[in-house]
């Protein structure tokens, strides 16, 4: 496809990209950006094209996506890094969102109210590392598609199935779970340093107050992770991978 050059950071496909950084527009469009070769590459080899590629420079080979090339100002005022690496992506949500469906022997993690975008991004980029592909986000869990939650995946967000639900449809998919639930508690007897059977559902609770009360009532497993210092609680993201790769252990 033969590049379009654009100079001015007015021109209005320059301005909608730029639009996307707002939750709204990126909720009217569907779309996202990403950005960073290491980016594309991750996307490139989970089989998702994205719609835009926007460069400073090079040929981009990415079948239909309208190819624009740009000088380094206007990348300068596209780019959400400091040091802009020459390279952004529009993609579709709809390549990263789908419907729950594990399969029998997998390891899936749902997140109530996470509001934290650093963190929702760091929780998707552990989900990947042990090779966790399910996520959901339940209730006012963050957007995943925030320029903040993008850039702390580090690529990992095409690496992971994301179902976005309400809290009362979730409480259904929950009446249909085979295997075990899973969440932390303080109080719990028994420590995290366990066995889990399969398929293992982890519930993770907002930054603020947990698990709520519903959710942890719907878990068949309650677990302790230590804590002999002097902190009340974990970051949520700590406390994920923590729990993450316990329940993956035996296959690491």
């Amino acid at each position: 496809m033969t590049p379009e050059i654009i100079t001015s950071a007015q021109n209005p496909t320059i301005k909608f990209i730029r639009g996307l950084d707002q939750k709204k527009n990126r909720q009217d469009s569907g779309l996202f950006v990403a950005e960073g070769l290491r980016v594309f590459e991750r996307a490139r080899s989970s089989g998702i094209i994205p719609d835009y590629v926007v460069s400073v420079g090079g040929r981009q080979d990415w079948g239909q996506a309208r190819d624009i090339r740009v000088s380094d100002a206007v990348m300068a005022r596209l780019s959400q890094q400091n040091n802009p690496s020459g390279l952004i992506g529009v993609f579709k949500q709809s390549a990263i969102l789908g419907p729950f469906a594990p399969g029998a022997g997998d390891v899936a993690i749902a997140l109530e109210d996470i509001r934290d975008p650093g963190n929702l991004g760091t929780i998707i980029r552990t989900a990947d590392a042990v090779g966790v592909r399910h996520v959901v986000l339940v209730g006012e869990t963050c957007d995943p598609f925030s320029p903040e939650t993008v850039r702390a995946t580090m690529g990992s967000l095409f690496g992971v199935a994301i179902t976005r639900v309400p809290a009362p449809k979730f409480g259904a998919m929950l009446d249909e779970w085979q295997g075990e639930i899973v969440a932390t508690a303080a109080d719990a007897r028994t420590d995290y340093r366990r066995s889990y059977a399969r398929p293992t559902l982890l519930l993770m609770g907002s930054e603020g107050g947990g698990l709520s009360d519903t959710l942890a009532a719907r878990a068949n497993v309650s677990v302790r992770i230590p804590m002999p210092g002097q902190a009340e609680s974990l970051n949520v993201a700590t406390a994920s991978a923590l729990m993450l790769y316990e329940i993956k252990r035996p296959e690491l």
